[in-house]
């Protein structure tokens, strides 16, 4: 016997006499080996309502005799499954799973069975939970095997993200237009979108379907306002073959908008919350034991029409992507004119529906000219950690806005840092004229 099997051994007798201490004798099944958990099954010898409801709450007594937690406890067809957390994780990376077409496969169960989302059927996935449990490891990968399973006439993303380093290698991807870190820009191409859908429902084209991942929706929101346009994307978009992945730490009107967006987007993946009020509100049901996940990364909630379960999300790292089809040009409709600043040596057509159709001009970085003194060049540091109280400072800020185009790096060259204060500041000093200030910019001042 392995130690593994010796120790799954004591603690599925341990949680007999637990259940036989609270009064319910069990007929014990046995225990499978999850990525994440150890589970365990049992069935009541008197399973009636009464003792089935008693057995849901012997969680708190379950991790005093193990001296372990958190433990999950839930009712499926009669057998009452024991969650307790594995003493190693062991994730099965996302390139050994296969899906096909859009059915992506998310990860493994508790049950070592594999689980996913197929977008034909359920266009939009919620992924919800706190900082650093797994959100943009789910998200890069339904990326990776939609960029597996499709070529790109059918299919093409777009990731908005704060956090470009995790989407870097993604932006190298053919199925990729761009990566969006500007509010902004995330703005107009929310708004863009909701226009190329009504053209392609008039149209009745659904190709090539459009995966937009918007990697932080609650500080994207602290910024701009982009319920409208997601709102109707989320209730209309599956016609026009555009989806959305959303990722949050709230629900919510502050964390997703507001009802109307998340009544929309059914299929969540719950990344673990802080109570079970949280957890009836994240997942839309109760009882579903979401307050006992988070002890690894990528251990989350499936929520389907299906039911919930349980899974620990397949990580897919920047290696695997390398091997996927590289095209690290770029391109922006929503822009205006469908171009934007590439890394390709030469012009190349994207060929799609709905729109999609423009050329991909090689463009040269932009080089900072009228902002930093005679040399034309960025400034080795942020100038300013304030806002702006001279007509010098405004036409230096517009300058250097002019020339990145980028109000995120426009922030990153003045200030060194972005948040809504600093956010505030830019946009005052670009509203203005700078003939038109004299002395300081009143609206601007701290």
């Amino acid at each position: 016997m392995t130690q593994i099997e010796t120790h799954m051994q004591l603690i599925e007798q341990a949680i007999g006499r637990t259940f036989v201490d609270n009064g319910l004798p069990v007929h014990l099944l046995g225990g499978v080996q999850g990525p994440h958990t150890l589970t365990f099954g049992l069935r009541l010898y008197q399973a009636t309502a009464t003792h089935l409801g008693k057995a849901q709450k012997l969680a708190t007594a379950v991790e005093a005799a193990l001296g372990d937690g958190p433990v999950r406890i839930v009712l499926e067809r009669g057998v009452v499954w024991v969650e307790t957390p594995s003493p190693v994780a062991t994730p099965v990376p996302g390139w050994q799973l296969e899906g096909q077409e859009l059915a992506i496969p998310l990860g493994l169960t508790s049950h070592c069975t594999v689980a996913g989302v197929d977008f034909a059927q359920d266009p939009h996935l919620l992924l919800v939970g706190p900082t650093g449990r797994g959100k943009t490891t789910a998200a890069r990968a339904v990326a990776y095997h939609l960029a597996r399973q499709n070529v790109t006439q059918r299919l093409r993303f777009v990731a908005v993200t704060f956090k470009p380093q995790d989407w870097l290698a993604f932006g190298q991807l053919s199925h990729s237009l761009a990566l969006v870190t500007d509010p902004e820009e995330a703005l107009h191409l929310l708004t863009w979108l909701t226009g190329l859908m009504q053209r392609r429902a008039a149209a009745g084209r659904l190709l090539p379907r459009l995966v937009i991942f918007l990697d932080d929706l609650l500080n994207l929101l602290a910024l701009v306002d982009v319920v409208g346009p997601l709102t109707e994307l989320a209730s209309l978009g599956r016609g026009a073959g555009i989806h959305l992945v959303i990722a949050t730490q709230r629900l919510g009107k502050r964390g997703a908008g507001d009802a109307a967006v998340t009544g929309n987007i059914p299929v969540r993946l719950v990344f673990g919350t802080a109570d079970a009020q949280d957890a009836s509100f994240f997942t839309g049901r109760g009882k579903s034991g979401a307050e006992s996940l988070g002890r690894y990364k990528g251990d989350a909630l499936l929520i389907t029409d299906g039911g919930t379960t349980r899974l620990a999300v397949s990580p897919v790292e920047d290696d695997d992507l390398a091997r996927l089809p590289q095209d690290p040009a770029e391109i922006r409709p929503w822009l205006g004119n469908g171009q934007a600043a590439t890394r390709t040596p030469e012009p190349r057509t994207v060929r799609g529906e709905g729109g999609l159709s423009a050329p991909r001009t090689t463009q040269n970085q932009p080089v900072l000219t009228g902002s930093t003194g005679s040399s034309g060049s960025p400034p080795d540091k942020p100038f300013l950690d304030r806002a702006p109280h001279s007509a010098e400072e405004v036409a230096r800020i517009q300058a250097i806005y002019a020339a990145t185009r980028s109000k995120s790096e426009t922030c990153r060259l003045v200030w060194g840092y972005k948040n809504g204060e600093v956010w505030g500041w830019l946009k005052t000093a670009l509203r203005h004229q700078p003939s038109a200030i004299s002395g300081q910019v009143a609206a601007g001042r701290r």
